[in-house]
């Protein structure tokens, strides 16, 4: 067994001094104790220098992939990804066979769905590493059986070149509401960050208001589309003038020059919902070590730099500064945001319910 070893990229300081130091803060008096909690205890991890881990991931490639290279190059251990974009037909429930035929090691969500899912099918461990104690208790598991790592918050974007600022949409009540309304773009809420969204705003209006809203969304005339990308797309053509996607999306464009420009919805009112990416540990994970490892070393220093360093940047959900990690100016502060409070558990059950209704939306009716 050897520790990670550090990218050291800009300073960045070792990934097992990290971990060590906040186990050390885990056992300092004055606190509840793990036992108490009712938590597992914090683990400081090491990692094999070879081996592979099989990881099914729900986030799009383009955030997860360098991660899960440098992991491999830093470590020795081969990452064996199945990513939901090469087969997006029943992925979850390739997951849960895999994980019960013992064939699956770690899953990389994208939104807390498909982990709180696999957690009542009763298919993760729980896996507490030293580096995640810093995480908000909105972005994990309460018995850590799924951890958050980085956020992407759901913002609006709009067509500078056919939209002044000071007229544009904040809010996504707009969608149904006031002169932009229908004239918007979004996701449909099926499955990733819109179907996170979708549930967040069920669990905090009731089904009733939040049915009413997605079926107005679609009645009004707004483009439901198949992805992000495609909203993205639509809007820098100036296709529909404004519309809703993740934060790395909207990053993305702006650093590629599309005329776009963000808004953080709902400032005033209920807040912006926030997906978070999250790691679980499948239950019976065939690597056992490189799965604890590459879980923990989502809590690394490198991995904390590197959200934020990516062109279709995201949130790290751990104390950069206090890492040394200077944040690039396109990078918005979490803390600085208005965010929408989210019980997972009661989102899952939202989805769960209104689940049929919300996949209709935005299908083109059947021609007899």
């Amino acid at each position: 067994m050897r520790p990670f070893v550090s990218g050291r990229r800009r300073g960045l300081a070792p990934f097992q001094a990290t971990a060590l130091l906040l186990l050390g803060a885990a056992l300092l008096p004055g606190g509840c104790t793990d036992r108490e909690a009712g938590l597992p205890p914090e683990e400081a991890v090491e990692v094999p220098g070879d081996g592979e881990v099989v990881v099914y991931v729900d986030t799009p490639r383009y955030l997860t992939g360098p991660i899960l290279k440098m992991f491999s190059e830093q470590t020795g251990v081969t990452v064996k990804p199945v990513y939901r974009e090469e087969a997006p037909d029943g992925f979850l429930d390739r997951v849960r066979a895999e994980a019960e035929a013992g064939r699956a090691d770690l899953y990389l969500g994208n939104g807390t769905l498909g982990a709180v899912g696999l957690a009542r099918a009763g298919l993760l461990e729980p896996f507490r590493p030293a580096g995640a104690r810093p995480v908000p208790p909105q972005y994990r598991d309460r018995a850590f059986l799924w951890t958050g790592y980085a956020v992407n918050p759901r913002v609006i974007v709009f067509n500078h070149d056919l939209i002044e600022k000071s007229q544009a949409p904040q809010s996504l009540d707009e969608l149904i509401h006031g002169p932009w309304a229908g004239k918007g773009a979004m996701a449909r809420p099926t499955a990733g960050p819109s179907a996170f969204q979708a549930a967040a705003l069920l669990a905090r209006w009731g089904d009733e208001r939040g049915v009413d809203f997605y079926r107005r969304v679609a009645e009004a005339g707004n483009r439901l589309v198949e992805g992000d990308g495609e909203v993205r797309r639509l809007v820098t053509a100036g296709d529909v003038p404004w519309g809703v996607l993740n934060l790395d999306q909207g990053i993305c464009a702006k650093r590629q020059a599309d005329p776009l420009t963000i808004f953080f919805p709902d400032r005033m009112a209920y807040g912006a919902v926030v997906v978070p990416h999250v790691v679980a540990l499948l239950r019976g994970a065939p690597h056992p070590a490189q799965a604890r490892g590459l879980y923990a070393y989502l809590f690394a220093t490198e991995v904390a730099w590197a959200v934020g360093q990516n062109d279709c940047a995201m949130m790290s959900l751990l104390p950069i500064a206090a890492m040394g990690i200077q944040k690039p100016d396109w990078v918005p502060l979490l803390g600085a945001l208005n965010v929408l409070l989210v019980d997972n558990e009661v989102a899952f059950d939202a989805f769960a319910r209104q689940r049929d209704f919300l996949s209709g939306l935005g299908v083109p009716p059947s021609v007899p």
